[in-house]
């Protein structure tokens, strides 16, 4: 790996240029993030770079590994009177700003994500939403029709997708069934059968060194044992260094500038390393979504389930056939909240006035109301 790059040069390189430095180097990345934010000469191409929604997540990262640097440089600068304090608190200020750029996109690129997913596409259609609310209204005879067609379908094996108690449970089966490809090297399986000791050791050294990442730490087996690390290294760390919680640093209290200066050494080494910790707490995360998202995939295309789904629709598309009218009903229902034929806006599918809906309707189904004409006011 070359040397590192320093916040003049990322005005002078071409974003071509910097794409494969900041691809292998975090540091570099951080500095990239760092003139972006505090300098008006970084080229406009490295400013969209950083915003792509491939590179979002990774600004935010090094962002929140600036800040946290920033702050503890500013609180050491203080310290000491150092003069830089204040052209340092000024990066600090343009730094968070920028993080909180990064956040609001982060979040867009998550909401899109989850907008475009199946399962809330399904939540829009109002097709699918009324079959589901047929089968709320008749689960018995539904039940019936889906284990015929579960039948037909060669599936009455007794075979059902297990239940997990958490999202690394239902990793291990994932891996062990092999919905998920990771390779185990030799440094996955130390830490497989290391104690939480060594782990919480590795995941220490880890955070240490920004620019290296332990990638065994990082495999989807090993995910949940360093979220774990990552959490009782904050835990035990956040006392030490004056922090508000484990989660943020917080401001040092007004006794910190009267400490001796050993003492005062030790709680800022403990607030910096802490503030890497949180770093990779929020890498830990992400790793963990990535997974999950792989998860999802891999699962929807599983034979089995495929092959659930088809009874399923199959068994939904016959109980309309045995309740064409009820059917009906609910559809009429749901047609005055529609904005385009067939589809309800997106602002519905998850909120209470859906919840509400489907509760008169269900109701309306059981009691028979649905049938009667309603009474005008005189």
């Amino acid at each position: 790996m070359g040397e590192r790059l320093r916040l003049a040069e990322v005005e002078r390189i071409p974003t071509e240029q910097l794409v494969p430095l900041i691809t292998e180097s975090f540091d570099n990345l951080v500095a990239v993030a760092l003139a972006d934010a505090t300098s008006g000469f970084v080229p406009q191409r490295t400013r969209r770079l950083l915003r792509k929604a491939e590179w979002r997540e990774d600004w935010q990262d090094a962002l929140f590994c600036a800040s946290g640097e920033l702050q503890v440089a500013t609180e050491r600068m203080r310290y000491t009177n150092d003069p830089r304090l204040e052209i340092t608190e000024h990066r600090l200020r343009r730094v968070r700003a920028r993080g909180n750029e990064a956040s609001v996109l982060v979040k867009k690129l998550r909401r899109n994500d989850f907008h475009n997913s199946v399962e809330r596409k399904n939540g829009t259609n109002s097709h699918v939403t009324a079959q589901g609310w047929l089968r709320s209204a008749f689960p018995d005879e539904h039940a019936e029709l889906l284990r015929r067609e579960r039948a037909r379908l060669n599936m009455d094996d007794g075979y059902e997708e297990p239940s997990f108690s958490d999202v690394h449970e239902q990793i291990a089966y994932a891996v062990a069934h092999g919905r998920i490809v990771a390779p185990r090297t030799e440094e996955v399986e130390a830490l497989l059968t290391a104690a939480d000791t060594a782990v919480r050791l590795a995941a220490a050294d880890d955070a240490k060194d920004q620019d290296e990442r332990n990638m065994a730490l990082r495999h989807p087996l090993m995910l949940g044992r360093w979220e774990n690390a990552l959490r009782g290294l904050a835990d035990s760390t956040a006392e030490r260094a004056r922090a508000e919680s484990p989660h943020a640093l917080g401001p040092l209290p007004d006794d910190f500038y009267r400490l001796p200066h050993a003492e005062a050494t030790g709680v800022l080494n403990a607030r910096r390393f802490l503030a890497a910790v949180q770093q990779r707490r929020l890498e830990c995360k992400r790793c963990l979504r990535q997974v999950n998202q792989v998860l999802r995939e891999r699962t929807r295309e599983s034979p089995h389930v495929i092959a659930g789904a088809e009874a399923k629709a199959a068994a939904s598309r016959l109980l309309v056939e045995a309740h064409p009218s009820e059917y009906a009903f609910i559809r009429a229902e749901l047609r005055p909240h529609e904005e385009l034929d067939g589809f309800l806006p997106m602002s519905l599918v998850s909120s209470s006035r859906r919840a509400e809906i489907k509760r008169r309707v269900l109701a309306a189904l059981k009691d028979g109301t649905w049938t009667r004409p309603v009474a005008l006011d005189a």
